[in-house]
């Protein structure tokens, strides 16, 4: 019997009901009535999900997906191996692979952002070579959220080489997105169990708003509690500050308010209020998305001076380089005000199941047009058609992104039995891994 297993089952038995709630249900919701309410208002029930089921055959669709390998070596540097692919079908149209030592003084988790841009550029690349050599079907699928990838604004990381791979990263991805728009090629981004709150923030704002016409306080506080509101966003603690200075005004009258607040503070991600709030398989109503507030803040510094952003956020590459770079990175940062807006929405195909996220670009209006979430009617029928035609179960939401995740996919003995015996017979010497690693599996 396993040493800790009696341990286990009493400690268990005295936390039954907490964890089964917390395992099975999320955190309790004290506004779980009011999102109800407005989420039913925004589901959009699909009924026989047959009618927009065809056969696979008749779908000419391109899935991408990527993998990576990353070892911490003695030598102080992120040893990785990123490969990227396009499939259509059962037929790989493109793949790449990088294989680079990353060194920095930024700790881990930074690193680890930067080799997930890294994979991203790698997805970018691959479709545009499969759309360069003419691909012309249904739709292209990544696995992840398009809108994600174009929310952070570009800043010089604190790597010893490639201080410009996030300028490298904006300018394919912009490639991308004027192709698919001049060629009419259906670009969305797929992804399932996102911890994004978009939807979230956007029903809260109906709730707030709700509650705030029924407070009998001054026109001047009201404005004062929508700055609080979407303060909240990006600077939870001087929104609070403020917040409890004007409390003490009015009392318990803004308990329902506070409530909102700190809900808004919350991780509650999308997913799980769809899967609390909703009874039926179909969608949420699209939204349209605009800039976070960080990215529209950093924009706007770069409209104001240019020269002047590039030279604060990429101080290295502006002293190295000079003008020449100053140039080229204000042409790739000019490109990202031109980026399109995001559709974003949810999707339910099985009640037991968590919902799909699905973005595509927008090209009638500019990230930058967009401030707060707004409902847009958009013609996703096709869309439906696809996730519907594809989606195979509880196990495999997308059976195009599951082939080529599986295709793809970099396993560590592929690393431990082919990619390192390579790499030490071409250098003529032993690969010392960190002390983290371990070559043996321990039953």
């Amino acid at each position: 019997m396993p040493v800790f297993l009696e341990d286990f089952a009493r400690l268990i038995d005295s936390k039954k009901d907490y964890l089964r709630e917390r395992i099975l249900k999320g955190r309790f919701n004290p506004l779980e009535k009011d999102f109800k309410r407005f989420m039913l208002t925004y589901w959009i029930p699909l009924g026989d999900l047959s009618s927009f089921s065809v056969n696979l055959n008749d779908l000419k669709v391109i899935a991408v997906d990527s993998s990576v390998y990353t070892n911490l070596l003695p030598s102080g540097g992120v040893f990785y191996i990123i490969r990227s692919m396009a499939m259509l079908r059962n037929t790989v149209t493109a793949k790449k692979i990088d294989v680079d030592v990353i060194f920095s003084r930024d700790k881990v988790s930074k690193i680890q952002d930067l080799i997930i841009a890294k994979m991203e550029m790698l997805e970018f690349e691959v479709v545009l070579n499969a759309l360069k050599d003419g691909f012309s079907g249904d739709a292209i699928l990544i696995d992840g959220s398009l809108y994600g990838r174009a929310s952070y604004p570009p800043l010089e990381p604190r790597v010893e080489e490639e201080r410009d791979i996030l300028l490298r990263y904006f300018k394919v991805y912009k490639d991308l997105l004027d192709f698919c728009r001049k060629s009419n090629i259906l670009l969305a981004g797929v992804s399932k169990e996102s911890r994004s709150t978009f939807y979230r923030d956007y029903l809260l704002y109906l709730i707030f708003s709700e509650e705030l016409d029924e407070l009998s306080i001054s026109s001047e506080d009201k404005r004062l509690l929508w700055d609080i509101f979407f303060q909240m966003l990006y600077s939870e603690k001087v929104a609070l500050e403020k917040f409890y200075r004007l409390r003490k005004k009015y009392g318990g009258e803004l308990d329902a308010v506070e409530t909102v607040l700190w809900e808004l503070a919350s991780s509650r991600p999308d997913y799980q209020l769809i899967m609390r709030c909703v009874s039926s398989v179909g969608y949420a109503y699209p939204l349209l998305l605009g800039p976070t507030v960080k990215m529209a803040k950093r924009l706007k510094e770069y409209r104001e001076d240019p020269e002047g952003y590039v030279k604060k956020y990429f101080p290295r590459l502006s002293m190295e380089k000079g003008g020449d770079f100053i140039q080229s990175a204000s042409e790739v940062l000019r490109g990202i005000l031109e980026f399109p807006s995001f559709i974003s929405f949810y999707i339910l195909l099985d009640l037991r199941d968590s919902p799909i996220r699905i973005d595509i670009p927008c090209y009638d209006k500019t990230l930058l047009e967009v401030s707060w979430p707004e409902p847009i009617e958009a013609d996703i029928k096709d869309l439906l058609k696809i996730m519907v035609t594809g989606y195979c179960g509880l196990n495999v939401h997308n059976i195009w992104l599951k082939n080529v995740d599986e295709k793809v996919k970099l396993r560590r003995k592929v690393v431990d039995e082919i990619y390192l015996p390579f790499l030490e017979k071409m250098f003529g010497e032993k690969i010392i891994h960190g002390r983290g690693y371990r070559r043996v599996k321990y039953p």
